[in-house]
């Protein structure tokens, strides 16, 4: 219990000692317990000149220091939902004003742009709860990069509701509520896919509302089939992964990670898990697997039967790469460029700080990161589960989550050749190890208490919060770039072929900008506007009877698909000088 000081000036001194009292105390236990300081008569009337006039005050001190409690909690909550709502506002912004990118082009002219049976055809670019969405809201409200962009707006209104319902829960209204939301909401990669039409934000937020259902069970203790809130709360639980999978078919490896370990903080015996004949898992399995399951079955089976595991060898051969990518996208967002995704981008000078800093990721602070989730989770694993179980099961569930997925994500690599994911493929590493390395850290600080430790633990995540504002996006995404020049490069073949009254026009070229042209191209109702064509001597495939690169009216190329194009014919409309990407006009013969 907190204790006050009982005196105030200088009747706070008796003696040369300062002396504390329980708040809830009577009046005959403060006389004696402070009678037998006075020594003297003088000291005496000093002494209860001090009760008298400490006791009375005491309520309103004990009232000063609730109030400010509440004010900070308070404090701590509006600042959490300001920044969720600066999050979603940004989000809205650049749905609303950036230009199409790759891959969202790449949706709308394979899945949507075509018939119903396109929707459910199996490619990794096809993020099945995306399309199933978007195909309707494209068909009701016409095609625009907004409208495009909506599901990914509401999968983005989703997560962060679920992010601030979960560090509450699980952190309470303090100062780490704060900071574990805007960990988990500013990360630039996050914020990139809050925007950008793809499954990802849709993915992250049924991950995370899994995660709010398991926060709340776990304080509830063991399964309990006849409380309402556990039958729910699994059943919520398992569709929301069900659907996150549905969202991202990467997010198999969390999902099926952080299953196992509330299946295991649920039953709390490992060896019962699999005994079936048990009336307890089977119950457990109805409210908890069956759901999520045939949830799953519906919306993904026409999708799963094409697959094939040669189509999974499109991502890393090597995990250091893996990381490497994590690492840059996460921290060094503004300071590098994606190498494996951009045209145009420029790797960091070697020797440079971000060379330095990315090797410094890579060998020091990821393994870090994980043996600290690891070294807070054992204790956890190994504690008497009625010693703070609460505190202790969630970080069985979400630190054991976050280490589990790592280790499946490498065995499968090595039994199955399945290769490392992009950083755009495995998002759910920053919510798995933001919470289950905040749970972990706390495990450790209880064990080995120090005020120098918790410090060190905040001034880490302001350091990290800060990156992360100074690398807040709005002009494209990092794994697109090349594509924030994509609306001015068909507007100069739309402006050109206006002052030159061309119609029927012809235009191919780079497969860089193939969707992003023919995207404009339904956005606008270009009719003046032919399909573009894939004319390209760098890349492995071209559009059938595809022409030759002089009989386009416009041709775009990048160095390595330049066609040597020159005399009176051509001239050039369109120079950038980031990706290198031209555009020439050839005067029609």
């Amino acid at each position: 219990m907190a204790r006050q000081p009982l005196f105030r000036g200088n009747a706070e001194r008796l003696s040369g000692a300062r002396f504390c009292v329980p708040e809830r105390v009577t009046f005959a236990q403060t006389i004696r317990a402070y009678s037998a300081a006075a020594h003297s008569r003088y000291h005496f009337v000093q002494f209860c000149l001090g009760v008298l006039t400490s006791y009375d005050s005491l309520p309103y001190a004990v009232a000063r220091q609730t109030i400010r409690m509440k004010t900070s909690a308070l404090l701590a909550c509006v600042v959490s939902i300001a920044i969720l709502l600066f999050v979603f506002g940004v989000a809205v912004y650049r749905a609303k004003t950036q230009p199409i990118a790759h891959d969202e082009a790449l949706t709308y002219e394979w899945f949507l742009d075509q018939g119903v049976y396109n929707v459910l055809r199996f490619n990794a670019a096809n993020h099945i709860l995306q399309t199933l969405l978007a195909k309707p809201i494209v068909k009701a409200f016409g095609v625009s990069e907004f409208t495009l962009r909506i599901p990914t707006l509401f999968g983005a209104a989703v997560y962060l509701t679920a992010v601030y319902l979960l560090c509450r829960k699980l952190f309470g209204d303090g100062l780490v509520l704060l900071v574990s939301t805007a960990l988990m909401v500013l990360n630039p990669q996050v914020m990139d896919f809050m925007a950008a039409a793809r499954g990802y934000s849709l993915g992250l937020a049924g991950l995370v509302v899994a995660m709010y259902c398991f926060a709340r069970l776990a304080g509830q203790g063991k399964f309990d089939r006849e409380d309402k809130n556990w039958r729910w709360g699994s059943a919520t639980a398992s569709i929301a992964l069900a659907l996150a999978v549905a969202a991202n078919f990467t997010n198999i490896v969390p999902a099926t990670c952080m299953a196992l370990c509330f299946t295991l903080a649920a039953l709390s015996r490992p060896a019962g898990v699999l005994w079936f004949q048990d009336r307890k898992v089977r119950d457990f399995a109805m409210y908890f697997i069956f759901p999520g399951v045939a949830v799953g079955f519906c919306v993904l089976w026409p999708f799963l039967i094409q697959a094939r595991l040669a189509q999974s060898k499109i991502q890393l051969a090597k995990a250091s790469d893996a990381i490497r990518d994590i690492f840059n996208a996460s921290f060094l967002y503004r300071w590098t460029e994606d190498l494996f995704n951009d045209v145009g981008a420029i790797a960091a000078p070697a020797g440079s700080w971000q060379e330095r800093a990315t090797d410094l990721g890579v060998s020091v602070i990821f393994p870090l990161l994980f043996c600290m989730t690891l070294i807070g989770l054992l204790p956890a694993l190994r504690a008497d589960e009625e010693s703070h179980k609460v505190q202790q099961a969630r970080c069985r569930i979400f630190a054991g989550t976050a280490v589990t997925s790592v280790v499946l994500t490498v065995a499968l690599h090595f039994l199955i050749k399945v290769n490392y994911p992009f950083s755009r493929y495995c998002l759910f590493v920053i919510p798995l190890f933001t919470i289950g390395g905040m749970l972990a850290a706390r495990e450790i600080s209880s064990r080995f208490p120090s005020p120098l430790l918790k410090g060190a633990g905040l001034l880490l995540a302001a350091i990290i919060v800060s990156d992360y504002a100074l690398a807040i996006p709005t002009k494209g995404f990092r794994y697109n770039a090349y594509d924030s020049i994509a609306l001015e490069l068909y507007q100069a073949i739309e402006h050109d072929a206006a002052t030159h009254g061309l119609t029927k026009v012809r235009v191919g070229g780079t497969w860089w900008y193939e969707p992003e042209v023919n995207f404009y191209r339904r956005r606008y109702g270009a009719d003046w506007l032919l399909p573009y064509d894939i004319k390209d001597r760098s890349y492995f495939w071209e559009t059938p009877n595809s022409l030759v690169p002089a009989d386009y009216d416009y041709f775009v190329f990048i160095p390595a698909s330049d066609p040597g194009l020159k005399g009176p014919r051509a001239r050039t409309i369109f120079h950038d000088d980031k990706t290198q990407v031209t555009i020439i006009a050839l005067a029609r013969q």
